[in-house]
């Protein structure tokens, strides 16, 4: 099967899911407004700001064209899924990703409008978290045409081995794009607070808009974390492997990958207690808390101690080798979509 995969190309999901189609007989070309993390996609630069999504429809439609796909797959509601609404391809997949949902859909009542009309043009919509379905069917989205699949993380990254790691320094690692909503004024702050306690050592991965403001509050906390930015995924792989916590803590998200991820690397989740982590963590394989550096603190030192830290990556790495499948979640999604 031929796809034509609308998506965000410096983004690690984007090649987990192109990777893995491939694998399973199809011929995917990657079409994107971002440059890609690798050489297989086809970047188009866009230079009208927000609008540039809009702007590339006439060129992505040339692209349909001489590409002739058997199935349009779009990532995410605002942009990609805008596009893929008026290609002409017969069957159409858009993939949610989470906040495109739970914070674009809702900003006001014209988002709401035409997040409902993106949805509404595709064949089936992909999430990946059973609360994130009952809102999009109060947006009108058709139960049937729903499919709720638990992405999960390739093969060898969940069969690999838990490293051992040492006791000292702890190492934290943040795992989100650098943004308002992921709250890292409040990781910084409970940080700074743990390092009255413990040795610790701080990594900032991917980038974004608050970047400078993370570095500055930072280094007036006295705090000295390693911004490392995007990496190839070997290397990020090696970063959760080598780390004791990651930390994610937005107030409102979808199933984020990483987290995923980090869990089958041995990295224990510290996340905010929202329905999308509370399908995966509980007080016994991570530290579900409020988007509070205080109480993020008085969590830590509740239930910390090296026996509780080895059973959660025992557990979470049981469970993503039990239930995160990612080449049969894929191939059962293709299955579903295509007999349909």
């Amino acid at each position: 099967m031929r796809i034509l995969m609308l998506a965000d190309a410096s983004s690690y999901h984007t090649y987990r899911w192109a990777d893995t189609l491939r694998a399973l007989g199809n011929e995917v070309l990657i079409v994107s407004l971002e440059r890609g993390l690798r050489g297989d996609s086809v970047f188009l630069e866009g230079k009208l700001g927000k609008l540039k999504y809009i702007a590339a429809i006439p060129r992505i439609r040339e692209v349909e064209e001489f590409f002739s796909p058997d199935l349009v797959f779009s990532h995410f509601i605002p942009n990609y899924g805008l596009i893929g609404k008026f290609l002409r391809t017969g069957r159409k997949v858009l993939a949610v990703w989470g906040s495109d949902l739970l914070r674009w859909t809702f900003k006001t009542p014209l988002h709401r409008l035409l997040s409902s009309s993106i949805l509404s043009s595709y064949d089936f919509v992909v999430v990946d978290a059973r609360f994130m379905r009952e809102i999009l069917e109060k947006l009108g989205v058709n139960p049937e045409r729903i499919r709720v699949i638990p992405f999960g993380v390739p093969q060898k990254v969940r069969l690999s081995n838990l490293v051992d790691l040492p006791k000292s320094p702890l190492r934290f690692v943040s795992l989100r794009r650098h943004e308002r909503d992921f709250n890292h004024g409040e990781i910084l702050k409970f940080l700074k607070m743990l390092s009255r306690d413990f040795e610790i050592e701080v990594i900032y991965l991917q980038g974004g808009s608050e970047t400078e403001r993370i570095g500055k509050t930072a280094r007036d906390l006295l705090l000295n974390p390693r911004f490392l930015g995007n990496l190839r995924y070997e290397d990020y792989l090696n970063v959760l492997r080598g780390s004791h916590f990651c930390i994610s803590i937005p107030h409102r998200d979808g199933l984020s990958v990483s987290l995923l991820e980090a869990m089958a690397s041995g990295c224990v989740p510290i996340v905010s207690d929202i329905p999308a982590n509370r399908e995966w963590v509980d007080g016994e394989s991570g530290i579900l808390v409020r988007p509070d550096a205080r109480e993020m603190y008085t969590a830590f030192k509740e239930v910390f101690s090296w026996r509780w830290w080895e059973k959660a990556r025992r557990l979470n790495k049981e469970k993503v080798i039990r239930l995160c499948n990612w080449e049969e979640n894929v191939r059962g999604f293709l299955k579903e979509i295509t007999s349909t």
